[in-house]
C-alpha cells in the first residue's frame, strides 16, 4: 500500500511540476508578447517588470513548490532511486502541456529522443530496491559519500561554466537545474529518515553533518529554480524541461544507488538493465540539446510564411 501511495504522490507532483515550468516560461513570454500563449502581438515597449514578480511566474512557483511537497511526502513511502524513475513521467507529461498550453510544436525528431528518454528512464525502474533509514546515516559517515557528494557539486559548477562561457545553454543550465534537484531530493531523505531516528529514540548523527546537509537542501532548489529559468528564458519549454527532468530523473537513480546502496543487492541482469536504461537516457538527452530551437515564432509569422509572406 504504501508503493501505491509513493506512485500516486510522485504522479501529482509531475503533473504539477510539469504544469508550473510552462507557467514560468509564459512569464517570460510577456516581456515581448501581448498574449504570451499565442504571441500573436508584440509589444511596441518591452514589458520591464520583474519577471520574478508577474502572475504566470507566481503561479508557476506555486505548483512548483506543490511538487517538491508531494516529492518530500513520497520519500517518506519509497526510495529516492523509484523517485526519480517515476519522475520521467515528467517528460511526456510536459510535452503534452507545451503543446496544449504554449502552442509549441514538436518536431518528430524531438519526439524520438523524448520517447528514448523515456523508455530509458523506465529501464532503469527494474532496479529499484528499498533500504533501511539506518543505512542512509552508516553511508553518510563515509569518506566516500563524501566525496561523492562534493563532486556533484563540482560538477554543477563546470555546467554553470560552460553555460556562461559557451553556446551550449540549453544543455548545460537543463543538466545543472537538474543536478541541483537531485540533490535536494538527496538531502530531503537523509532529513526525514532522521525521523526514523527520532522515532525510535535512536541517537542522532553529529551535528556538523546534519548542518552540512540542511545548507544542500537550502541551496539546490533555488538554484535549480534559477538555471531552469535561465534556460526556459531562452528555449523551447519541451527542450528545456525534458533536460531538466531526464537529468533530475538519472541523478536521482545514481545517487539512490551510490549514496542509499539501492543496488547492493542487485542481480547481474538488473546491473545491465540499468546500465541499458542510462545509455538509452544519456543518448537521448544528447540527441535533444542538438534540436536547440529559441522562442518559437508566432502563430501570426506562422501563417504569414503559410501563404508566402
Amino acid at each position: 500500500m504504501s508503493q501505491v501511495i509513493g506512485i500516486v504522490l510522485v504522479s501529482i507532483a509531475s503533473t504539477s511540476s510539469s504544469v508550473g515550468m510552462n507557467f514560468q516560461k509564459l512569464a517570460h513570454r510577456q516581456t515581448e508578447y501581448e498574449d504570451p500563449r499565442t504571441m500573436d502581438i508584440l509589444r511596441i515597449n518591452k514589458l520591464t517588470s520583474n519577471v520574478y514578480f508577474r502572475p504566470y511566474m507566481i503561479i508557476g512557483f506555486i505548483l512548483s513548490v506543490a511538487a517538491v511537497v508531494c516529492d518530500a511526502l513520497a520519500l517518506m513511502f519509497v526510495g529516492t532511486t523509484t523517485i526519480g524513475i517515476l519522475g520521467c513521467m515528467s517528460i511526456p507529461i510536459n510535452v503534452f502541456v507545451s503543446k496544449y498550453l504554449l502552442y509549441e510544436d514538436i518536431k518528430k525528431k524531438a519526439k524520438l529522443y523524448i520517447a528514448t528518454i523515456t523508455i530509458g528512464c523506465i529501464l532503469c525502474l527494474f532496479t529499484t530496491h528499498p533500504h533501511n533509514p539506518m543505512e542512509t546515516f552508516v553511508r553518510f559517515a563515509r569518506v566516500d559519500t563524501a566525496v561523492f557528494i562534493a563532486g556533484m557539486w563540482l560538477f554543477a559548477g563546470v555546467c554553470a561554466l560552460i553555460g556562461w562561457a559557451s553556446e551550449q545553454k540549453l544543455l548545460a543550465y537543463g543538466v545543472l537545474s537538474g543536478t541541483m534537484g537531485s540533490q535536494f531530493v538527496t538531502m530531503g531523505k537523509y532529513l526525514l529518515d532522521m525521523s526514523y531516528l527520532i522515532r525510535h529514540d535512536l541517537p542522532l548523527p553529529p551535528t556538523l553533518q546534519i548542518v552540512g546537509v540542511a545548507c544542500l537542501f537550502l541551496l539546490a532548489l533555488p538554484l535549480q529554480i534559477i538555471f531552469l529559468n535561465k534556460s526556459l528564458e531562452k528555449f523551447n519549454a519541451t527542450h528545456s524541461v525534458a533536460i531538466f527532468q531526464c537529468t533530475w530523473c538519472v541523478l536521482n537513480v545514481v545517487l539512490g544507488i551510490v549514496i542509499f546502496g539501492d543496488m547492493e543487492h542487485a542481480e547481474l541482469y538488473q546491473i545491465l538493465i540499468f546500465l541499458a536504461g542510462f545509455c538509452m537516457t544519456m543518448v537521448g538527452i544528447v540527441g535533444l540539446s542538438r534540436q536547440i530551437e529559441y522562442n518559437p515564432p508566432s502563430l501570426s509569422e506562422q501563417n504569414l510564411a503559410k501563404h508566402g509572406f
